[in-house]
């Protein structure tokens, strides 16, 4: 949240902090002054505060405040016990060109939230801008295709006033399996386009990687590798980079690892007894500080792995049936105990703190912290198919006042 746009209770006059000595000295007042001119006391509270857009409001109290609040220990410490909200999810079908994407709330949002759940809802992005292929940090990156070659652009439904940043063209040959990567880098993103060509003109299989540095206007060649190991890359399961690694899947059971540091490929293979299939088995999104998750669905049940070192390690398994049962909706029923139920993901997040999944006609939301499942979406009769679902979270870190005699430090990126 920019704090230009949150209304001002005061006079536009110079304003300092609340000093006890020149106001009356109720006990009330001075039990207060105790505790705010205590600046450990003042952090506990300001970590209390939940919210990135409150915590805005709150260095917007005087110069020493918004210090405290945009300390960037703080802000570390304030995140991992707020993690960034879940806004909603852009909802779009790559196999409707005529349809754009649309954002779907998800329901109910806390009041602190309620301004920047209403922009996020308020834009619209037309079907000649192409299609969302993620969203990350408050951002909205979609693609574009044309004769003369592919287009990404950045949006901020956010801040639309920063309006939409073009990527250069890149070309992808036919028959080439290609994707594009976002990896965010301070006040700016750089971009990796791997490709992997297969043709007659070669004999294996060539791994291509352009990078665009942040502030650069020229994709540039990284590396050209020839392998095997990426002959039967999976288009139904989504790849995900991890500290400078792309985790691509591949075949029945396996993962190969291109290391961008070392320009080097390796192997992984999925846990005993599971294998890709409809969407059942995917690579969620991660900071990298734990290592790798893998999610399986099987019938009813939501299994977690983390991947350290050489090993998988269970995380954890939820079982879907009670919960499930408990939806009551029309297209989420378990009907019989003994039948199959086709249960799909559609998308999840990062360390895997919820997934979206899809059953009958339903989306779902599950929250795998708080074991709740809850409905957030029906498909219509007129849908083809759920497409493609893009979590869209709250922007991190927020963007506090600039003050006149830092303003270097304190006017953190959105």
């Amino acid at each position: 949240m920019d704090p230009s746009e949150i209304p001002q209770r005061v006079g536009p006059g110079k304003e300092s902090c609340p000093n006890p000595e020149t106001e009356w000295h109720s006990p009330t007042s001075i039990s207060m002054s105790k505790v705010l001119n205590d600046d450990d006391l003042l952090i506990e509270i300001l970590l209390r505060l939940g919210f990135p857009t409150t915590l805005v409001y709150a260095a917007l109290v005087c110069k020493r405040w918004c210090h405290l609040a945009s300390d960037c220990k703080f802000l570390s410490h304030f995140r991992k016990l707020h993690p960034p909200s879940l806004l909603g999810f852009y909802l779009d079908d790559i196999m409707a060109p005529s349809m754009s994407a649309r954002f779907v709330p998800v329901l109910p949002q806390p009041p602190e939230l309620t301004i920047v759940s209403c922009r996020a809802a308020s834009f619209s992005l037309g079907t000649s801008q192409g299609h969302v292929i993620k969203c990350w940090n408050g951002r909205l990156f979609t693609l574009h295709s044309d004769k003369s070659g592919f287009t990404a652009a950045v949006h901020s439904p956010l801040c639309p006033e920063g309006g939409m940043v073009i990527v250069p063209k890149f070309i992808l040959e036919q028959n080439t399996y290609g994707t594009i990567i976002p990896k965010e880098e301070g006040d700016g993103f750089s971009y990796i386009f791997m490709r992997v060509v297969s043709n007659n003109e070669t004999t294996q299989p060539m791994v291509l990687v352009d990078i665009l540095q942040n502030g650069d206007g020229v994709w540039r060649r990284y590396l050209s590798l020839a392998t095997d190991q990426l002959s039967l890359i999976r288009w139904d399961v989504r790849h995900v980079l991890i500290d400078d690694k792309i985790y691509i899947p591949s075949a029945l059971h396996n993962i190969v690892v291109l290391d961008l540091t070392t320009s080097s490929i390796s192997t992984i293979q999925l846990p005993q007894g599971v294998e890709y299939g409809d969407r059942r088995v995917v690579l969620p999104h991660s900071d990298g500080a734990s290592g790798m998750y893998l999610i399986q669905v099987k019938e009813l049940q939501v299994c977690i792995w983390l991947h350290k070192g050489n090993n998988w390690l269970p995380v954890d398994t939820i079982c879907l049936r009670a919960m499930c049962a408990t939806l009551m909706m029309p297209g989420c029923e378990v009907e019989d105990e003994d039948a199959p139920t086709s249960i799909r993901i559609n998308q999840l997040w990062v360390s895997a703190e919820f997934l979206f999944l899809e059953m009958g006609r339903c989306t779902l939301h599950l929250d795998v912290k708080c074991r709740a499942l809850r409905k957030v979406y029906e498909k219509s009769k007129s849908d083809e198919s759920f497409g493609h679902i893009h979590p869209f979270m709250m922007i991190w870190p927020p963007k506090f006042p600039a003050l006149k005699d830092d303003p270097a430090r304190f006017a953190l990126p959105i």
